[in-house]
């Protein structure tokens, strides 16, 4: 498959999607990605299927703050920096791929992959926007690399090395901090086999695939939304105006809860819970769809997906299920990413159109 110019704009609604109200606003990588393309025309997307066997990978992903992102430049010299002048690669990777399929992180190793003249492979270990470097499919498979190489717009470079039970996040957050709040994240090369077995196939195109289904959205009745939706896996499973923010913390941190008055007065009111994404939809104590699988919040006039500062009273919305990939929603995938490890005191229930019906309210 190549990636074109033509793609760009289709990927970062994709990106939004997937997001789940978190990532990062995928517009700064956007911009990047099509300075890229402008020279380089299109870029390779290959499937894991397609790998060499004796291939290597080196993943790829921003991590900081958005704050420091709005205040400085993404460079193009980082990724090189990362890929080959790194005495931790015995030899230059033949692909990049993406770490996180979300948010920035859907379009940065695209750019990456574009300004190193190499393929992006088609798949992530992540499958959606998630908040911490444990929340991946390497955390659930107890396979994380042993180490991560972190560079910075000023050029500086940290290699941290783990070993044992260590968390990835505890260690790299601090250092990220350090270095200013934004820095571009890759670990140690990576086997294609490691990636065969690790990462979730397909991810590149699902959210190119999500980001042009949501495209044609505004130009369809509610009928054929839900169709189009139905295709994608999900369903509106709300409608309505954010009547109330209610914000507090709690021993997880940060937490806020969204009020969405229903467009049926005899409705009651769906209920919105969010951290760094929206995590949990829920309609008089019946639990309608829970992380792992992905809530969109979107403006309902443009089907524009919200991020979780941007849904705030006053706003018409659909709320929207989508599925995670079923490794999320394995035993082991809901200890790690489900409503009760997120702070949620709830067990996870399955989202499926047939529960829902899939038609906005």
């Amino acid at each position: 498959m190549r990636f074109t110019i033509d793609d760009i704009a289709p990927m970062a609604r994709g990106a939004a999607v997937l997001g789940g109200g978190g990532a990062g606003e995928p517009f700064v990588a956007e911009v990047m990605l099509g300075e890229v393309l402008r020279e380089n025309e299109s870029i390779e997307i290959i499937g894991l299927d397609e790998l060499d066997d004796d291939a290597e990978v080196a993943p790829f992903a921003l991590m900081g703050s958005p704050h420091a992102l709005s205040e400085k430049l993404l460079g193009t010299v980082e990724p090189s920096i990362l890929f080959t002048d790194n005495t931790l690669r015995s030899r230059t990777p033949s692909a990049v791929m993406p770490y996180e399929m979300a948010g920035l992180n859907a379009l940065y190793p695209l750019a990456a992959a574009g300004l190193l003249g190499v393929p992006c492979v088609d798949g992530d270990f992540v499958g959606r926007g998630v908040p911490s470097l444990d929340l991946t499919t390497l955390e659930l498979d107890g396979a994380q690399p042993d180490s991560y190489l972190l560079c910075d717009p000023n050029r500086r470079t940290v290699t941290i090395q783990k070993s044992g039970g260590l968390s990835v996040e505890r260690l790299v957050r601090p250092v990220v901090e350090t270095m200013g709040w934004l820095v571009v994240v890759s670990t140690s090369s990576l086997s294609t086999a490691f990636c065969r077995a690790h990462a979730l196939c397909g991810s590149v195109t699902r959210c190119l695939e999500l980001g042009r289904a949501f495209g044609r959205l505004p130009a369809l009745d509610e009928s054929e939304a839900a169709t189009v939706l139905a295709r994608c896996g999900g369903a509106v499973i709300g409608s309505g105006v954010i009547t109330d923010r209610l914000s507090f913390a709690d021993g997880f941190g940060p937490r806020s809860s969204l009020a969405v008055e229903s467009d049926d007065p005899v409705e009651a009111p769906l209920r919105v819970e969010l951290r760094n994404e929206f995590h949990l939809a829920v309609r008089a104590g019946e639990i309608l769809a829970a992380a792992p699988d992905i809530l969109v919040v979107v403006d309902r006039v443009g089907w524009r997906p919200l991020s979780a500062e941007d849904a705030t009273p006053g706003r018409d919305v659909h709320v929207i299920a989508l599925p995670a990939d079923d490794r999320w929603r394995s035993e082991r995938g809901l200890r790690l990413a489900g409503p009760r490890a997120l702070g949620y005191g709830l067990d996870y229930v399955e989202f499926s159109i047939a529960a829902h019906g899939g038609a906005p309210r």
